[in-house]
């Protein structure tokens, strides 16, 4: 069972020049604040990072805040770094591996790195693969979205087709990854088998019409057909030439505007490492003056000089950003149109082959002369019955994976997740006092529908039901348990604390947990995390110590994404 854990976060404002850093014990985590202190922020911060951005918006907030979350799995450390929509991977020793500005490219690396191979169906009718939002949706509890009867965690995650049936049938155990892992095999030997059973049909018709041309009683040419080849053939070629040429004036346009982009990159990456340079001449110059190092010139360091100089530098950054998205686009374009470019190539290649043989002294109805009827039929028949025994290999196979899928989600294995989920939701419901429900009908995505101050309350009995049984026998995954919070719909003194006890005592061992609430409790957390300032989650006096810990980082980011730019 893969196990995943948070270490710590650091966020940090440059605009502001306020920032914070925390960390997480293995185990229990609190996070104590009254409103507005900062508790939904940190905790959303997390899954932001990771590319799961939580329904809810995030107050008081630069938009260009840059955010550092290590974690491990199966206790491998790891960070990444997020600014905007560009964020970055790193290994244990802090070394940048992948970074990306496309979500749908982190997605797919972050999938990866996790193991997490579930794939869902789109809007579009479209097998993609799940991404970061599905990975943590039955594990957080957002204040924003996730205490109601629906399933809105996170934003955006509608536009998978229905997808928490499956997101929660995949950590369950009903389609464990090794359901999915097994699906791609059987997938792949079935596109082969597809394209063995278009190859056998193509030579069978080949051999019939070979049969009914030339029997076996002696060769026989037609040259009326033979001309009729060679005229289509030319005229193929034709065609396919006036083609080639439209996409060699496509592709010119696209490079001269690709190469415009890249003059414009680099001029503003000369730009930004000037100011750099002089960046750090200013903020390292200890003198209430500064002296000019051409002229000699002295000049007063004013703090709002400092500060719209450190404006433009930002301004640079956001223009080489916007400069490479138009870039990537563009060389997309660019990329494409070689793709076509080349198959046309090679369908004017192979026509123009096959004519110049045509109109050559070797004809085709010379060579079935030499040959005679019967070596061509005895070849026919031995490319069929090669094309036969791959085509069966092709279907045993398939059956073999059909056998195992149909192991992996047995009914007798479905029943003992559901018993699992339903046992855990019912002793969940007691400790929580709230009345006993019928269990025998509820299914994964049961989700309560109860109104009043006892909705919350088994809002958290399900969910801590799905963890029960992710955590279980038949489980693969252990996420952390994100809490926000347990104070809705005017929870009493009576209820509330029960509320937090449960979550402290009896969420299962092997998980981290992460509560966020208003106040104090008396339950004890291996590590609490006290918020005291409204609207101050970020602190001047954290600000160098903070910088200093993600410059590498984000230096390591822009230095990666701008040379694979530049490339």
């Amino acid at each position: 069972m893969k196990t995943f854990k948070f270490k710590s976060i650091c966020l940090l404002s440059q605009s502001e020049q306020r920032a914070r850093r925390e960390t997480f014990a293995p185990r229990l985590n609190l996070i104590a604040g009254e409103n507005h202190t900062g508790k939904s922020s940190l905790i959303k911060s997390l899954f932001v990072a990771l590319g799961a951005r939580p329904e809810g918006r995030l107050e008081n907030w630069d938009k260009n805040a840059i955010a550092l979350v290590s974690f491990t799995i199966d206790g491998n450390l790891y960070h990444v770094l997020q600014q905007q929509s560009y964020r970055a991977l790193y290994n244990t020793n802090g070394d940048c591996t992948f970074a990306t500005g496309v979500s749908a490219e982190w997605g797919a690396e972050f999938s990866k790195l996790v193991g997490f191979n579930l794939v869902l169906i789109d809007k579009n009718q479209e097998i993609v693969s799940a991404d970061a939002r599905a990975f943590f949706l039955p594990f957080y509890l957002n204040q924003d979205g996730s205490w109601q009867a629906v399933w809105s965690t996170f934003a955006n995650i509608q536009q998978f087709k229905a997808p928490v049936q499956p997101i929660l049938d995949y950590f369950s155990g009903v389609k464990p990854p090794k359901y999915y892992e097994i699906s791609a095999l059987r997938d792949g030997v079935n596109i082969t088998l597809k394209e063995l059973r278009r190859e056998h049909k193509l030579v069978s018709q080949v051999r019939e019409r070979f049969g009914r041309t030339l029997p076996l009683s002696g060769p026989k040419t037609m040259p009326d057909v033979f001309e009729q080849d060679v005229t289509r053939l030319t005229d193929e070629v034709t065609t396919l030439n006036h083609q080639q040429e439209e996409l060699r004036n496509t592709l010119v346009r696209e490079q001269e505007v690709y190469d415009s982009l890249r003059l414009q990159i680099h001029m503003a990456q000369e730009a930004l490492r000037t100011y750099d340079g002089d960046a750090s001449f200013l903020r390292t110059e200890p003198h209430d003056t500064l002296v000019c190092p051409t002229c000699g010139a002295q000049h007063h360091k004013m703090f709002m000089d400092i500060l719209n100089y450190a404006e433009d530098g930002r301004v640079l950054r956001e223009l080489i950003i916007k400069l490479r998205n138009d870039s990537e686009k563009i060389h997309k374009e660019f990329v494409q149109t070689q793709v076509r470019l080349r198959e046309l190539d090679v369908n004017y290649i192979r026509v123009s082959q096959v004519l110049e043989a045509r109109r050559g002294d070797l004809k085709f109805d010379d060579v079935i002369k030499s040959m005679g009827a019967e070596v061509a039929f005895t070849a026919f028949e031995d490319e069929l019955t090669e094309l036969k025994s791959q085509i069966d290999r092709c279907l045993g196979e398939i059956d073999n994976f059909e056998v195992m899928l149909n192991e992996l989600t047995s009914q007798r294995r479905s029943k003992e997740i559901l018993k699992i989920f339903r046992d855990s939701y019912a002793s969940a419901r007691v400790k929580l006092n709230l009345p006993p429900v019928e269990t025998k009908n509820l299914r994964l995505t049961s989700r309560p529908n109860l109104s009043g101050s006892g909705g919350p309350r088994s809002i958290l009995a399900y969910y801590t039901a799905i963890w029960a049984t992710t955590s279980g026998k038949y489980g693969s995954f252990i996420v952390p348990l994100v809490i926000d919070s347990p104070q809705q719909l005017g929870q009493d003194e009576k209820n509330l604390p029960k509320m937090i006890e449960y979550v402290a005592k009896f969420l299962p061992e092997n998980s981290q947990v992460i509560l966020g609430i208003e106040g104090s409790t008396e339950e004890k957390f291996d590590h609490i995390i006290e918020l005291t300032s409204a609207y101050k989650l970020l602190q001047e006096d954290q600000y160098e110590q903070v910088n200093g810990i993600i410059q590498p980082f984000l230096d390591q980011m822009y230095a990666r994404i701008f040379s694979e730019d530049s490339e």
